[in-house]
């Protein structure tokens, strides 16, 4: 089953990042979480900001609503009203 996390719900998105990040090197703080994979990284803040950036583009977003992890292809979706973008995980 594909995790559809809320932002509100932190201690479990933080446990998703954490596994989804397992490749990379994952620093957890009391505000956000930051993984670093060389040459692509993601970052969630708890007040909503995701930001992503590899080497032929960067992303932000503030207020994201929902974060779908598909651990098995090694995808991270934000859903929002606005906007549904799409980070791949380097590796797979």
């Amino acid at each position: 089953m594909t995790p559809r996390v809320k932002l509100n719900e932190w201690d479990t998105l933080s446990a998703e990042l954490r596994r989804f990040g397992d490749t990379g090197d994952v620093t957890v703080a009391d505000d956000r979480i930051h993984i670093d994979f060389g040459s692509a990284y993601i970052e969630v803040t708890k007040d909503g900001t995701l930001r992503t950036g590899m080497p032929l583009h960067d992303f932000a977003h503030a207020n994201t609503a929902v974060i779908v992890l598909d651990h098995d292809t090694g995808t991270l979706t934000v859903e929002a009203d606005t906007v549904t973008y799409t980070f791949r995980r380097p590796g797979g």
